[in-house]
């Protein structure tokens, strides 16, 4: 039903846009850099999935960072999409969960709060938040959607791991109504996304996805479509602009070894840099400073 590895748009005559996106290379990549278990790969690949669905306005090189801050076993959960075609992600429990992935359901089991920042080239970054509560992280996606930012909403974000807890497929859909559109059409289509098999579609019985599977095919006219994959924004140049921010005393504690080594959260790069460097850096940052 959705094209590997691609996010698409649609949009209906009856005012509904629809964004899908197949997120699966992403997820397995980003599960193989931290060697996640399925409860954390669950939670995380459903959370980059919403970040790259979230990110609609392409043409102003939207981006969209989500922050899930909650005490559950996968701990605070990061994840990015940006340039309408990349995402990364990591959670600070990467270990999280059983070996097996049965029971494994990318759920929120803790409180705690979502944070979603919006990027744009036009504007300002915009952050709003929602409290969390415990549920599968496509009900968290669609009350803040419903909530804090008041579009009528409905998300199914998915994620299936094979017998070994090797993730097969990844992905999403996300529905929202359109200031003009049809509320009842969007409620008799929409209203059971909980029972939506987004990868094997031939084998759900339920009529509201028969419905929605014709309508997809039918009604609702492609817009456009873009590849999604994992990529990182780490560099050099973000490092040094980070550590010129500190203050003066913790600069020179970092100079009291011969190096120092940082490493990226989202990829686990390595970066060393030796003293000789991050005194050139702090030499050429006082300068401009002064000039």
């Amino acid at each position: 039903m959705i094209e590997p590895n691609t996010i698409q748009h649609f949009l209906s005559p009856s005012g509904i846009r629809l964004t899908a996106a197949d997120t699966t290379e992403a997820v397995r990549t980003a599960c193989r850099i931290h060697h996640m278990r399925p409860l954390s790969a669950s939670v995380l690949g459903k959370a980059m999935t919403a970040a790259a669905i979230l990110a609609n306005d392409f043409k102003n090189h939207e981006g969209v960072s989500l922050k899930m801050l909650t005490d559950g076993p996968s701990g605070p959960v990061y994840a990015d999409a940006y340039e309408g075609r990349y995402l990364r992600g990591y959670t600070e429990h990467p270990e999280a969960g059983a070996a097996c992935p049965d029971d494994e359901k990318g759920v929120i089991t803790g409180a705690g709060q979502l944070i979603v920042t919006r990027y744009s080239l036009l504007r300002q970054p915009y952050t709003s938040a929602v409290n969390l509560w415990p549920g599968d992280v496509s009900d968290v996606i669609s009350a803040y959607l419903n909530l804090s930012e008041q579009v009528l909403s409905a998300v199914r974000l998915e994620v299936l791991f094979d017998g070994k807890g090797k993730v097969v497929h990844a992905g999403g859909i996300m529905a929202q109504l359109m200031p003009e559109g049809d509320r009842e059409k969007m409620a008799s289509l929409f209203r059971k996304t909980e029972e939506w098999q987004l990868f094997h579609p031939e084998k759900s019985k339920d009529p509201g996805q028969a419905e929605f599977e014709s309508l997809w095919k039918k009604e609702f006219i492609p817009l456009y479509q873009s590849p999604v994959s994992f990529r990182c924004t780490c560099s050099l140049e973000h490092i040094r602009h980070n550590l010129s921010l500190l203050p003066a005393q913790e600069k020179e504690s970092l100079l009291k070894d011969s190096s120092i080594e940082i490493v990226c959260h989202y990829c686990g790069r390595k970066y060393e840099i030796s003293r000789e460097t991050l005194n050139q850096w702090f030499h050429e940052q006082r300068k401009g400073d002064v000039s």
